[in-house]
């Protein structure tokens, strides 16, 4: 990642998290998202070493299939 977050992917994650920010809080997050990225990416590398597999829990996300109807 390039640190660089466009209008249009701050645009998605608003859609995605149904949100309606106002244009100075997508600018905001624009500045915040890259460096949140950037941490989260560290923090998962480090969790993949092996010294901390026994710390980190093994989780599975089951996701419908497109046909199943959701509850």
């Amino acid at each position: 990642m390039d640190g660089v977050i466009s209008r249009n992917d701050i645009e998605v994650l608003e859609l995605w998290a149904d949100l309606n920010l106002a244009p100075e809080r997508r600018d905001a997050l624009a500045r915040l998202v890259p460096g949140r990225i950037r941490a989260a990416n560290e923090l998962s590398r480090l969790m993949a070493e092996p010294r901390h597999r026994p710390l980190t829990p093994a989780v599975r996300f089951l996701y419908p299939r497109s046909h199943e109807q959701r509850s």
